[in-house]
């Protein structure tokens, strides 16, 4: 139970730091900063990149991620184990529930200084990179603890990891959200993460096999 509450506390941490951000950008506090990434990154753009960026926008989003997620959720319960699709599971619903309901509560504007792909939602948290953390976050975690070698476990973790910060970064690049909507979505998705493995770490269960 210890171990439940140490994993709680870093929820709490994580969460509220999300929360903070997200108000820190409701009251104008960080206008001046996300207005100076945005343009930026903007400027940043080149031909070559904008094709990668605009898929990940539209296969990274957040239905995508709850499929990819319910299917990685069906293979790991075929393969006999609990845990790992139960924390998958309660992470994603932890994420979908977060980002619909914080949109709502801070009902933050978009920029619209220059989308390359149209979006009227509201902005923070950023979705996708909520779900970034929520499932590929996730994956790794599962990664790190199998019993694949370490070259191996590393290998992978490092690549999907790079694909988490090309997601997150492709929020700012394809001028859909601020920078705090960014780093909003980001903790929050780590909390995901966290209290799932804290509710699964804290259950029994049968022996994996």
């Amino acid at each position: 139970m210890k171990k439940f509450w140490w994993y709680f506390s870093w929820f709490v941490i994580f969460f509220g730091i999300g929360i903070t951000l997200g108000l820190i950008e409701k009251f104008g506090l960080a206008n001046a900063l996300n207005l100076f990434v945005e343009k930026a990154v903007i400027g940043m753009r080149h031909h070559m990149l904008n094709p990668y960026f605009i898929l990940i926008a539209k296969y990274a989003d957040t239905i995508y991620d709850i499929v990819l997620g319910l299917i990685v959720v069906v293979i790991l319960a075929l393969l006999k184990k609990w845990r790992e699709p139960l924390m998958l599971f309660i992470s994603l619903v932890f994420a979908g529930i977060s980002i619909e309901a914080l949109k709502y509560i801070y009902a933050i504007p978009r920029p619209t200084l220059s989308q390359l792909v149209p979006d009227t939602s509201y902005s923070f948290p950023s979705g996708h990179s909520v779900g970034a953390f929520a499932l590929y976050g996730m994956i790794v975690y599962f990664i790190m603890k199998s019993k694949l070698p370490k070259a191996v476990s590393w290998t992978i973790s490092v690549i999907i990891s790079l694909f988490i910060l090309s997601i997150l970064y492709d929020r700012l690049y394809i001028g859909v959200h601020w920078l705090l909507d960014v780093l909003g979505g980001a903790s929050i998705g780590i909390a995901c993460m966290i209290i799932a493995i804290a509710i699964v770490k804290s259950m029994k269960g049968p022996k994996q096999t």
